[in-house]
């Protein structure tokens, strides 16, 4: 397995009604899924991303914490249930920092998808372009869900690309970018799809892990490269902007056996 297993969603109903666990539910629209009818990775990442937004709302901490940038995001597909459907979604903090926090989010259709997945969310203040502290009553709310001890950052993939990566054709757009010139995390996804249809073999696989680590930032002013290896039953992606990574990726398929941390390098401390 890429990575580290995912919290358990917390059973107790009461964590719903005070808010610090996110219910909602939503439609999976046409162009969310593919030729197959499975949910598309960039369909799913713009459900997290509604929903991140949705729960600050309804919590009260969209003024005091409006602003966020995904540092890793994990998706795991367990099951994909078919079109049209429509999503029961719950949204809770795994793991708390100071400055940073992992959501996780389930994802359960009612035609039969399954989707997990996790987030490392890092708390961004636009007008110095850093990691900004966390509230007390943000990190009281939401910490009772968390696992106890300090939240430290440790990439999961390398960020240089296999000798024998070949080219997957790639455009960034002018729409892919928001107000504060960051381009969406769901083109990413997007550019995983792409990479991922290359391999069709590997495309239709369930159950599926998929890994993105934001690196550097990527502007509309850059020449991107998407890039791809193929090892068995895992694909690794990198956005290359010449020498620098932009992002990271991986999917695997199968039942999780593979040795964890298989491609883990280095730790560093972030909390």
């Amino acid at each position: 397995m890429i990575g580290n297993p995912l919290q358990t969603r917390p059973s107790d109903p009461s964590l719903v009604d005070d808010g610090v666990v996110f219910s909602d539910s939503v439609v999976v629209r046409p162009d969310a899924v593919n030729a197959d009818r499975r949910i598309k990775f960039d369909g799913i990442a713009r459900h997290l991303q509604n929903a991140g937004q949705d729960h600050l709302a309804a919590s009260g901490h969209e003024q005091t914490h409006p602003h966020w940038i995904a540092r890793r995001t994990v998706i795991e597909l367990q099951r994909s249930g078919g079109w049209p459907e429509r999503l029961s979604l719950h949204r809770w903090c795994s793991r708390m920092g100071s400055r940073w926090c992992n959501i996780r989010i389930d994802l359960d259709g009612d035609a039969g998808t399954s989707v997990k997945t996790e987030a490392f969310w890092i708390n961004f203040n636009v007008d110095t372009g850093t990691p900004s502290r966390l509230g007390d009553d943000f990190t009281d709310k939401f910490g009772s869900t968390a696992e106890p001890g300090p939240l430290r950052w440790k990439p999961w993939l390398d960020t240089s690309p296999d000798p024998a990566a070949t080219a997957v054709p790639f455009l960034l757009r002018a729409v892919d970018v928001d107000f504060v010139q960051h381009v969406n995390n769901a083109v990413y996804w997007s550019a995983l799809e792409e990479a991922l249809s290359q391999y069709p073999d590997l495309e239709g696989k369930l159950p599926v892990r998929a890994v993105i680590e934001h690196n550097t930032q990527l502007t509309l002013a850059d020449s991107p490269r998407l890039l791809a290896y193929r090892d068995g039953d895992r694909l690794l992606v990198w956005i290359m902007v010449g020498d620098r990574n932009v992002a990271s990726m991986a999917v695997e398929t199968g039942d999780g056996d593979v040795v964890r941390d298989s491609l883990a390098w280095g730790s560093v401390r972030c909390d």
